[in-house]
């Protein structure tokens, strides 16, 4: 940090050229008040200064260890060739090899397809929900469109306004950051035929698309990335509002630079509502923290931090989270679940988090983190109270890095084989609070999969039906991988055409006997 705090001094005049000197003296001049200015800054907003300070720097947690990786990756996946690959080589053995070698890979290619058969199990860490409480789910139905080079159709948000169903969704040509990105909306009234209603590029990457009413208004938060495919560089974040869900206003910038937005909730009606956001700001996938910020709205454009938190510290927690959910509990509290991809002092995996009623700005959390990732977690609650937890599924632990590693290697090491597993999507029951204990343990409960949920997936997002037969009755969306086997690596699926799906959804429980 010392080194970082001082790093102008490392480059002497005679590297920058014939005005170094004078260049040396004006940054010199420039940077007394450096040190003022940035006690004045809240803490947010110095998270936001070091951001701007990384974006050209292309560098991830490892070096450029994790952009080679993912590179390569993308060169193995992206080939559609693997059988004429195989008999090629099987080809060159038989033709320039003896018998034996030919026999060899012939039966380690038998041997690897033959365990590729085998599901894993249920983690035991991963226990299964009371067989009281059950989800039911309907058919899927597409809800994007097929669009020649853009075949990546993911991060979704849906919503009720008016008499119609609306989503938004990113479309791209690959799942990782890229120019040719477009954000989609469209409508619909039965949740089969889908209009596209309005598009938005403006040659960033553009995601994590978040719609929700407000003030008799459909808002629709986005952010941008710089659109580099092994880089994570958050740019800025946007807004967007509608009287109809079809005009759109030109998209304003709207808070932190780099931050990134991941769950708006409007509470309550007319001059009572409340809106809540959940998002993180700072150096992910990166060597340096992340905050979590937790902050509300009467009008979804003015955002403050949620008491006790102030300007000053507004973060609700420091460390590697990010993807946070939250929900309010029958009694008025707050509960949160978010993903620990970057890790901290509480391990990798997912956090889960705790908030008084009188107190909802005063987060706290598990001493350990939970060693499975519940990726793009959305919460929502039952009429009978009970917490509902759509995330991705992964049958692995998150921590298979060697505790012994350097904490920045553990972080690549454990990002890197979670790209070469299976994924799925799934639904769970979040237990109370006051069955955590200190390391949550049994905390997430699995009530089902969804069926079809393969490779690329898990991204959901939830609304109440509409004519639906009571508060327990939504419309969740998903997107998945559709040219992928269940057991396909979640890089594969990234790299496959994917497509969003809508499903009518039902929580129930089991008549009394």
């Amino acid at each position: 940090l010392k080194l970082a705090k001082h790093r102008r001094w490392l480059h002497p005049p005679f590297l920058i050229g014939p005005l170094g000197p004078l260049v040396m003296v004006k940054k010199d001049a420039s940077s007394k008040g450096a040190p003022d200015r940035k006690k004045s800054m809240t803490e947010a907003e110095r998270m936001e200064e070091e951001m701007r300070e990384l974006r050209s720097d292309g560098k991830l947690a490892g070096g450029n260890l994790l952009p080679w990786l993912h590179w390569l990756g993308m060169q193995i996946y992206s080939s559609a060739k693997y059988r004429e690959v195989f008999w090629g080589i099987f080809s060159f053995f038989l033709f320039f090899c003896s018998w034996t070698a030919v026999f060899v890979m012939l039966l380690a290619g038998l041997l690897a397809t033959l365990a590729s058969y085998k599901k894993p199990a249920r983690p035991e860490g991963i226990p299964l929900a009371p067989m009281g409480l059950d989800v039911l789910l309907g058919r899927p139905m597409q809800a994007s469109k097929d669009v020649p080079g853009l075949h990546s159709n993911n991060n979704v948000t849906i919503t009720r306004f008016g008499d119609k169903y609306v989503i938004a969704y990113r479309q791209s040509d690959v799942h990782f950051p890229s120019g040719k990105t477009q954000i989609v909306v469209a409508h619909s009234a039965d949740l089969v035929d889908w209009s596209v209603e309005w598009t938005y590029a403006n040659g960033c990457d553009l995601r994590e698309v978040l719609l929700f009413e407000m003030g008799g208004k459909l808002m629709l938060y986005f952010f941008s990335l710089k659109p580099a495919h092994g880089q994570f560089k958050p740019l800025h974040v946007f807004y967007t509002s509608s009287e109809d869900g079809s005009k759109w206003a030109d998209p304003q910038k709207i808070c932190y630079e780099g931050e990134v937005p991941w769950e708006i909730k409007v509470y309550g009606e007319g001059k009572d509502a409340i809106a809540y956001k959940s998002s993180y700001l700072g150096d992910h996938y990166g060597t340096k923290d992340v905050l979590v910020l937790f902050e509300q709205s009467r009008d979804a454009l003015t955002w403050e931090p949620v008491p006790p938190c102030t300007k000053e510290s507004s973060a609700v927690y420091r460390g590697g989270i990010s993807e946070v959910s939250f929900e309010f509990t029958k009694a008025g509290d707050m509960v949160a679940i978010g993903r620990n991809e970057d890790g901290d002092a509480t391990g990798f995996g997912s956090q889960l988090f705790y908030a008084r009623k009188g107190s909802l700005g005063a987060w706290t959390q598990l001493k350990v983190s939970l060693p499975f990732r519940f990726d793009s977690p959305r919460l929502a609650s039952t009429s009978d109270g009970e917490i509902l937890l759509f995330a991705r599924y992964a049958p692995n632990r998150y921590q298979l890095a060697p505790s012994w590693v350097d904490f920045t290697y553990q972080k690549v090491i454990n990002l890197a084989l979670c790209s070469l597993l299976p994924k799925s999507a799934a639904v769970y029951r979040l237990a109370p609070c006051a069955e955590w204990g200190e390391s949550g343990a049994g905390a997430i409960q699995l009530i089902r999969c969804f069926e079809g949920s393969a490779g690329d997936t898990g991204f959901f997002s939830v609304t109440s039906e509409r004519g639906g037969t009571g508060s327990d009755s939504w419309v969740v969306a998903n997107y998945t991988s559709t040219t992928c086997h269940s057991h396909a690596p979640w890089i594969y699926g990234q790299m496959m055409p994917s497509h969003v799906y809508v499903f009518r959804c039902r929580a129930v429980r089991a008549a009394a006997a």
